[in-house]
């Protein structure tokens, strides 16, 4: 090799080497993309899936598998895309059941729902609303604390011990210092039915299926659970306006298995942005409650760490384990 021969190879040689890996990697993706939804179908979860599996395959050109892996409170799902290869080709659509609630509450759950996981974006929020009977004389949550304060107990329904409604209870039960007895219920339809006849008094659920009652009267919304308040019932307070920091609700969100390039992580981020832009999803999330979000990897993953200390430390108060 003449030495303009070697001037030139290694100038190659030089080039390629300050070249990021994935720059000369193969191109991604180049075949079927598995997302997992850890709950049967039908479920928010599944129809959230199906939306943007349909619009980030096209999108990206490759087909999106869904597989539905329901079991135990979203755990199952999440522990099998844990366990699988790094290389963007299995996702799941966590929620802060698999990823939170769920890992805190059961036994034989083996992965770490943060540093297991490699997190793309917070897809959207489902806030919940508190609402009570009208029975209760109270129109604010200052009124509902102290009438609470007076009577001495309330019930409150939920849709099961260690959801986020349940445990939205238990918060506020700390944080206002007065005693609320959770009634659990496996069907949310029977739960809806005996606070809107006055059986039970009080219920935090999800906005869409309890809207209606607060609509004709039935129920009165006394606060939503959310950090901030919600378009769909803008004039009702949140909690953390007398308690600042309160924030439980439910989340969905698409992560990947921990150690994912970055260039993966963000090409899919891109590509479920467009998918949320599409009229199909929007409307989907608003007839669900939804408030979508979109933030990337770096603040999906830092909102995640932050979030669980907060459910740890209200699932340790009050001893909850799932059921």
């Amino acid at each position: 090799m003449n030495r303009r021969q070697f001037l030139t190879a290694a100038a190659a040689l030089s080039s390629t080497a300050l070249l990021p890996p994935f720059a000369y990697a193969q191109k991604y993706p180049t075949k079927p993309i598995r997302l997992i939804v850890p709950f049967g179908a039908g479920s928010t979860a599944d129809v959230i899936a199906r939306l943007i599996g349909n619009s980030v395959g096209a999108d990206l050109g490759q087909t999106f598998i869904i597989e539905n892996k329901p079991g135990a409170g979203g755990t199952l799902g999440a522990m099998e895309a844990a366990r699988a290869p790094n290389d963007g080709y299995t996702l799941v659509l966590g929620t802060v059941a698999s990823h939170a609630v769920g890992p805190l509450t059961m036994q034989n759950v083996n992965y770490d729902p943060i540093a297991d996981f490699a997190p793309i974006t917070l897809v959207a929020d489902a806030p919940a609303i508190m609402v009570v009977h009208p029975s209760v004389p109270a129109t604010n949550l200052a009124e509902f604390i102290a009438y609470v304060k007076k009577v001495g107990n309330l019930d409150y329904a939920s849709a099961g011990t260690g959801t986020t409604t349940h445990l939205a209870g238990e918060a506020l039960k700390l944080k206002a210092g007065i005693n609320l007895t959770h009634v659990p219920y496996k069907a949310v339809g029977q739960a809806i039915t005996d606070v809107v006849s006055g059986q039970v008094k009080m219920m935090i659920y999800q906005v869409p299926s309890v809207k209606p009652f607060v609509d004709d009267g039935r129920l009165k919304a006394i606060a939503v659970t959310t950090a901030k308040r919600i378009a769909l019932m803008p004039n009702v307070p949140t909690i953390a306006e007398t308690y600042p920091g309160f924030d439980f609700s439910a989340w969905f969100g698409v992560l990947a298995p921990a150690g994912t390039p970055k260039p993966i992580l963000e090409q899919l981020h891109a590509s479920i942005l467009k998918a949320m832009g599409t009229p199909e999803l929007k409307k989907s999330m608003e007839v669900q409650g939804l408030v979508a979000s979109g933030i990337g990897p770096d603040q999906f993953a830092a909102t995640m760490k932050s979030a669980l200390p907060v459910w740890k430390e209200i699932i340790a108060a009050t001893g909850t384990k799932a059921q």
